[in-house]
């Protein structure tokens, strides 16, 4: 498209938004920078719309607001501009969209990916271990790759001090539990400063004031005007129920009807006087964005108001086209080349040195990406091991917990001597070694779960832009998880160990505890992302661990050979981490055991008193003799010690790759925008 028929389009586009009056047309004057586009529509796979044919420009420095009720299509309005609306979503992006710098003559086509559009999200996600200057710093490393870490350092500073964050730089972000971590309000301003660190040509704000007090929402509002036109970039922001303050800081707006209609599309400030000369007047003393509102949205409730409704919605938008229509005279044929980026860095050192570098830039940053996937993956690796161990207060509950049920649980279970290993003692080894597995495994899984719920935005928004792949950052996540796993696994064992009188070695025991807290936190990866929220994650995780434990557990008392269990319990026991490690430990525990019995010298009717005495209790493990015989009747006689470990580990192998599944399903699942919106 060259600049000439550029020109033709805005004039078609200022005609339709009331910017320009056939008066001033001339061939002289030059399109403004800005972002355009022209018959954009979106559509599902049966051909319903989402979003209708529209065209429209936003100018550098002006933020124009998308009004409209739910099920309007401002998000997926948005996403079409944005350029976040992936093929694979299943809908269908009809027209063009492009941004046109009228200093240099150039224009290029929009994406999310590569840093040209900040998307502002509705919650602010962070790491929140991390400190508000170590977020920046990596957000600039994944946006920034192709320059040095001296002018990646520079962006940083200087995008803190434009946003005041530097008094902030070294403050942990935290959390609600958190009484030292950031505020509502600096929360707000560190997001906006990673959607800006990147230079991008459009800011997209998606109800940016969701969830916010009218205080706060009109700070948040003034503070992204003042930034995108102290940048002086083109600003679109969906809002819901503005005041009227906000309001009037918008430059232009965007009324959109259910089903995806657009209304009206022009300066805010002539929005009123266009539906006045349409017989719909605003009433003294109203909030301008309510009556704008009132006038798209439906009365679910009563079918006779829903009716009204409906025809007058229809009327509006009837007559936003019949205007467009109106000055289709103006619109003169577009021509769709695409610029060509060899031909320009081939001859722009002549007519713009600023192009050439920002080409040569995009160019560097796309070979950085490819060629150092060892140090993205380090970043990652450094970023998931800050996040867990500076973690003090869970860290802390985690060492109580693993020494402090360990204490507890051979206060229970006395009878485990040290030194003696007795027919006696049979069930109440079993018993401890079992709750000791479903401890740490349910702890493992737990904690997980928490921190991958806190993470989960930030990584989608991350993969969103193709900065890193999945299986990156769960190798970083599982690495950076492995060492603490072990510090408080070997905590707990070792504690156990000291304290009573179980068989099994330390090493033996400490490995089995590692690799099923591992195991049990890959499971709490494949929950979390596998489950549409962090909500949902935690209340599946409950009955889901419930049912793994059950099929886990061996019965003390000996288990009944004879008929095998069910297929779906035996293929559930195959998914459970807790089967295999108390098998694992059962095994190291009585392979090879002999009973010394304290009582030996006790008379032949002594001893068959004190047998029948306990058989209630032992049942068939009342008559054992040594260790083999044990394993012989909790259905472990075949089985080795070994071979459950190895299964222990294919079931961690497996539980990534379900989590690898999981964060692609929602990555597909988050590019299908919601009809609702």
């Amino acid at each position: 498209m060259n600049t000439h028929n550029i020109f033709h389009l805005f004039v078609n586009i200022g005609l339709t938004l009331g910017l320009l009056v056939p008066s001033v047309i001339s061939e002289n004057v030059t399109a403004p920078s800005g972002v355009y586009w022209d018959n954009l529509s979106v559509q599902t796979a049966d051909g319903t719309f989402l979003l209708h044919n529209c065209r429209g420009f936003v100018e550098d420095g002006h933020v124009c607001g998308i009004l409209g009720p739910s099920g309007a299509g401002k998000s997926t309005t948005l996403s079409a501009i944005g350029g976040a609306i992936s093929p694979v979503s299943g809908l269908a992006v009809n027209g063009e969209v492009l941004y046109f710098d009228s200093d240099k003559q150039t224009k290029e086509h929009l994406r999310i990916q590569g840093g040209k559009v900040a998307w502002l999200q509705q919650k602010d996600s962070f790491f929140n271990m991390l400190t508000v200057e170590e977020t920046l710093q990596f957000a600039a490393f994944l946006e920034l790759p192709g320059i040095s870490e001296a002018e990646r350092q520079k962006q940083v500073v200087s995008i803190m001090e434009s946003l005041g964050l530097v008094k902030l730089r070294n403050r942990k972000i935290g959390d609600s539990a958190m009484h030292k971590g950031l505020s509502g309000g600096e929360k707000r301003r560190l997001s906006l400063a990673l959607e800006l660190l990147s230079s991008p040509k459009i800011f997209i704000g998606d109800e940016p004031t969701s969830g916010l007090d009218s205080t706060m929402s009109e700070k948040v509002v003034k503070l992204i005007s003042s930034s995108v036109k102290e940048r002086n970039i083109p600003c679109i922001l969906s809002l819901h129920q503005p005041r009227s303050s906000i309001f009037k800081m918008l430059d232009s707006i965007i009324l959109m009807a259910p089903g995806g209609h657009v209304v009206y599309m022009g300066e805010a400030k002539d929005a009123i006087s266009y539906f006045n000369t349409l017989g719909y007047k605003c009433p003294a003393e109203t909030n301008p964005a309510e009556f704008l509102l009132d006038l798209v949205s439906i009365d679910s409730e009563d079918p006779r108001e829903a009716s009204e409704d409906e025809v007058r919605i229809s009327f509006l938008a009837a007559s936003f086209v019949e205007k467009q229509h109106t000055f289709e005279k103006w619109v003169i044929a577009v021509q769709s080349d695409e610029v060509d980026v060899d031909n320009v860095l081939k001859h722009a050192a002549s007519r713009d040195e600023e192009t050439t570098n920002s080409l040569v830039l995009a160019s560097k940053t796309k070979q950085t990406l490819i060629s150092h996937p060892i140090k993205r993956f380090g970043r990652l690796l450094l970023r998931s091991w800050r996040q867990n161990i500076r973690n003090h207060r869970v860290n802390i509950y985690r060492l109580i917990a693993s020494g402090g049920t360990a204490y507890l649980f051979t206060n229970i279970f006395q009878s485990i001597k040290k030194g003696f290993f007795t027919s006696k003692s049979v069930a109440d080894r079993v018993a401890l070694l079992s709750f000791s597995v479903i401890n740490m495994s349910m702890m493992a899984l737990m904690k997980t779960i928490e921190l991958f719920a806190k993470e989960k935005p930030v990584v989608q928004r991350e993969q969103q832009r193709k900065q890193y792949s999945s299986l990156e950052y769960l190798l970083a996540k599982s690495l950076a998880e492995i060492p603490l796993d072990v510090v408080f696994a070997a905590i707990f064992t070792t504690t156990l160990k000291s304290l009573c009188g179980i068989r099994i070695g330390w090493r033996a025991l400490t490995g089995t505890f590692s690799l099923m807290t591992i195991s049990g936190a890959s499971l709490g990866f494949a929950i979390g992302a596998l489950s549409p929220t962090g909500e949902v994650a935690m209340t599946v995780s409950i009955p889901i661990l419930v049912v793994l434990m059950t099929v886990g557990i061996i019965n003390p008392s000996g288990v009944d050979q004879s008929e095998p269990s069910p297929a779906v319990v035996e293929a559930l026991k195959q998914a459970s981490p807790i089967a295999f490690a108390i098998r694992a430990v059962c095994l190291a525990e009585y392979r090879g055991m002999e009973f010394q019995d304290p009582k030996s010298k006790q008379s032949l009717f002594s001893r068959g008193r004190n047998l029948l005495r306990d058989l209630p209790k032992m049942g068939a493990l009342a008559l054992v003799q040594n260790g083999d015989q044990v394993l012989d009747e909790l259905g472990l006689g075949d089985e080795n010690y070994r071979s459950q470990m190895k299964r222990l580990a294919m079931l961690s192998l497996a539980n990534l790759l379900l989590s690898w599944i999981g964060l692609r399903l929602q990555a597909l699942s988050n590019e299908s925008f919601s009809r609702k919106r």
